[in-house]
């Protein structure tokens, strides 16, 4: 079966996908220090791949997230628990974070925060979860 897509809808996911998970990762990077960065940052990004699945179909957005959306889950769930166990064992409560010094050759000394490896996991699981949703909803059962 022959689909006709909008050319208009086509050029339009082209230009602001990009756009809309490069805002993501911004938001992720900037906002992990306040509450809401990781969550934030994956509902763009989650937002950037409906645009996809309503352009280019569940094939399209299959091809456009390379790893399973349920792994991709179970990895986010993973590091925001990670995370929790890296302040109970070096502050002694669970989801406490701490600062890393990390040197970087010519930047200099960058201060690296735990709060930083839960956001990374909520944004992973947030994309896992929307894209695992949005592919069992929209596939076709014949």
């Amino acid at each position: 079966m022959n689909i006709r897509r909008s050319p208009l809808l086509t050029a339009g996911t082209r230009t602001m996908v990009p756009t809309l998970v490069l805002f993501s990762v911004y938001l992720l990077i900037v906002g992990h220090d306040v509450p809401g960065g990781g969550f934030a940052g994956g509902l763009i990004a989650s937002s950037a791949l409906l645009l996809v699945f309503l352009t280019f179909g569940s094939r399209g957005l299959e091809r456009a997230l390379p790893v399973d959306p349920e792994a991709l889950t179970g990895l986010g769930l993973a590091l925001a628990i990670l995370a929790g166990l890296v302040g109970l064992v070096f502050e002694g409560t669970f989801l406490t974070y701490t600062y890393a010094s990390v040197t970087v050759p010519i930047i200099g000394d960058i201060k690296v925060s735990s709060l930083l490896l839960f956001d990374l996991g909520v944004y992973t699981l947030v994309i896992g979860l929307v894209a695992t949703a949005v592919l069992r909803l929209g596939t076709e059962t014949s």
